[in-house]
């Protein structure tokens, strides 16, 4: 379903000159609201407005940014559009057109001149840990008292980093397995080992978790354009909502998809496109962002765009391997 509000009028102070930001002249402002017909289902077959768009929320939205005066009314579109998609959730896409009807052009004779944009609500879908989050040090630490406890042989940090971002048991069964042990043993021992590793992680681990230097920006800046944030991780999902809220980024993260909450466990792209329907967002839209070749090879299994974080867990080369299609580092992270 397509909503148009056509051809607002404002008095505003857009402009270059300083006799228009003092002075003011005429706009009009056009929108395109598109919304997904099974979003809209109540509005179309039930006549209840939850089902559609507040229009005069969106006037209001509207007129605020008019309000605001910016030089250029390219920024005026940009920032009309940005705003639509961070206040209402349920618009896919927004059409914006922005006309100056007096432009300060000596002998103009016309009906304005007027700027359009077209822009599409983007899904991020994080990885968790080593992408959002430095877990390293809490993952390596809970992973050895979790041997100790069982009285088996500590693992290395070497071997235990590359298993990060796998399903906890699968992580443990590698490990298990490395040293020896068979693997019909190993699969056994594995489920006894995740248990106590979820009960140590809450002691050990936990107070050794950080976000990474330039996360919370970069999440605070792509929620004000409008963009949905949400969170793939083969970490349990309490275990993950409850590190979001003591890292003060859980009213950023719109869902989270944890192991607990898929049949099929990364690289295999469930945990993705279940989130590309609850928001219906195609791939085209979606991009998937992670540190580890699981995280890339499960954003390419559901035809999305992938950046693969430098910071993390593995390398740039391997990322590289994986076929990521651009590669974010520290120094780019700093910029956003």
């Amino acid at each position: 379903m397509q909503i148009h509000l056509n051809k607002l009028r404002f008095y505003a102070r857009h402009g270059v000159w300083p006799q228009e930001t003092a002075v003011g002249a005429p706009f009009t402002v056009s929108l395109t609201l598109v919304v997904d017909d099974d979003t809209c289902a109540d509005a179309l077959l039930h006549d209840r407005l939850e089902g559609t768009v507040d229009y005069a929320r969106v006037y209001e939205v509207v007129r605020r940014e008019m309000a605001e005066p910016s030089q250029l009314i390219e920024r005026v579109a940009h920032r009309l559009a940005t705003a639509v998609l961070r206040e209402f959730v349920v618009v896919r896409e927004v059409g914006v057109e922005v006309a100056k009807l007096s432009p300060p052009i000596a002998g103009f004779d016309g009906d304005g001149v007027s700027v359009s944009l077209t822009m599409r609500r983007r899904l991020y879908v994080f990885d968790f840990d080593g992408t959002l989050a430095d877990t390293r040090a809490g993952i390596v630490a809970t992973m050895q008292a979790t041997f100790a406890h069982h009285g088996l042989p500590l693992p290395p940090q070497a071997r235990i980093v590359p298993t990060i971002g796998l399903p906890l048991t699968a992580s443990i069964g590698l490990l298990l397995r490395g040293q020896g042990m068979a693997e019909s043993e190993a699969d056994v021992m594995a489920g006894q080992l995740t248990e106590t590793y979820r009960r140590l992680f809450e002691e050990v681990g936990v107070e050794r978790v950080t976000l990474f230097d330039g996360v919370a920006g970069w999440l605070q800046r792509l929620h004000s354009e409008g963009c949905l944030l949400t969170i793939a991780t083969s970490r349990g999902h309490l275990s993950t909502d409850r590190l979001c809220r003591r890292l003060g980024i859980r009213s950023l993260i719109g869902d989270i998809v944890a192991c607990d909450d898929v049949t099929h466990a990364k690289p295999h792209p469930e945990a993705v496109l279940r989130l590309m329907q609850r928001y219906g967002c195609e791939a085209s839209d979606t991009i998937v962002v992670g540190d580890t070749t699981f995280d890339i090879e499960m954003g390419r299994s559901a035809g999305c765009r992938t950046v693969g974080v430098t910071w993390g867990n593995h390398t740039a080369e391997q990322l590289n391997r994986a076929a990521a299609t651009s590669l974010m580092t520290p120094a780019m992270l700093a910029r956003q």
